[in-house]
């Protein structure tokens, strides 16, 4: 039986977060996004 390869596709990073998108996020992971954005490593969107 011939082995079959997982075709996984990479989605790319998510840089650019507009506000509404992190109302619906958990406390850390909102935390984790408002510090990039603060080291400019995120965007945020108006």
């Amino acid at each position: 039986m011939a082995s079959k390869k997982k075709n996984t596709i990479l989605m790319p990073r998510k840089i650019y977060w507009h506000l509404y998108s992190l109302q619906n996020l958990s406390s850390e992971k909102f935390i984790r996004v408002v510090d990039k954005v603060l080291r400019k490593e995120f965007q945020l969107i108006k």
